[in-house]
């Protein structure tokens, strides 16, 4: 990990610490290059630890599943089954098996095979700026609290999520929301003291019925009208995805900050419906 100075320049940059960022830095140091990992949250993972809980697409959704994915991401799955924080289980909606983890965990196996590999990892930092020169980019300008300068490499990879570094290089794009399709948001909650066994005695379908019988009183704001929950490695513990924030434009600051107080709101209100209508909640 980090040696506690930063480079001015390195082989491999990579922005982004999420699932593709990563594992884009753990193999590009495990090659001998040296490598820099630049996120601005506070841990690595990324949308895997900030807001999910289950890795998709290991299997082929059908009835006999098939792994289709090894390398890294099998390798992680491996270290969290070896901490007993993992398990498979069927997708909410057949889309195959997936593999539920504790995304605290997964925080300290992304770090610690970061660290083995060799990787210099710089935390609460933004990705400001890009350089690029004959059609190649070749330096990145990061902020953080120790002020603002540039970094160059001969390699970086855009893993912010966003395609943020593409965007600042001037690389065209496609804006879906002018389109008029793209994807609701949506806020994932956690519940405790579930009575698992009760809750799940209750069918999909039926769980639906019970959202479209509470909405129709007028007592429950209940946007989304299906929705699921699962089981996390801990007793008790459920994983719910339920919210709807529909039509928001995601690269503007002001319409995602709405849409982080309306999720908010309907965690709150789905939470009541649960407790109101469904046995175990």
């Amino acid at each position: 990990m980090t040696s506690g100075t930063i480079a001015d320049r390195y082989d491999v940059i990579v922005v982004g610490s999420g699932s593709a960022g990563s594992t884009a830095a753990i193999a590009s140091a495990r090659t001998g290059a040296r490598t820099l990992l630049v996120d601005r949250l506070a841990f690595m993972g990324g949308t895997s630890t900030a807001v999910l809980d289950t890795f998709y697409a290991f299997y082929t959704p059908s009835e006999s599943p098939q792994r289709v994915v090894g390398g890294l991401g099998w390798e992680i799955v491996g270290r969290l089954t070896d901490e007993g924080v993992a398990f498979e289980r069927p997708n909410t909606y057949g889309a195959g098996t997936g593999v539920t983890y504790d995304q605290e965990t997964l925080k300290v196996v992304w770090e610690r095979l970061a660290g083995d590999a060799g990787v210099d990892l710089l935390l609460h930092t933004w990705a400001t700026g890009i350089r690029v020169s004959g059609g190649r980019a070749e330096a990145i300008r990061i902020w953080n609290k120790g002020g603002e300068r540039w970094i160059e490499a001969d390699v970086i990879v855009d893993a912010s999520g966003d395609a943020d570094l593409c965007a600042m290089a001037g690389v065209p794009y496609d804006d879906a929301h002018a389109s008029g399709v793209v994807q609701s948001l949506s806020t994932l909650f956690r519940l405790a003291n579930v009575d698992v066994a009760r809750a799940g005695a209750v069918p999909k379908a039926a769980l639906w019925a019970r959202m479209r019988e509470a909405a129709a009183t007028g007592d429950y704001l209940l946007p989304r009208l299906e929705g699921s929950w699962h089981r996390t490695p801990f007793a008790g513990v459920v994983m719910i995805h339920m919210t709807r924030i529909p039509n928001v434009d995601a690269t503007d600051p002001v319409a995602l900050t709405r849409a982080e107080l309306e999720g908010r709101r309907q965690v709150r209100e789905y939470h009541r419906f649960l407790r109101d209508r469904v046995p175990g909640f």
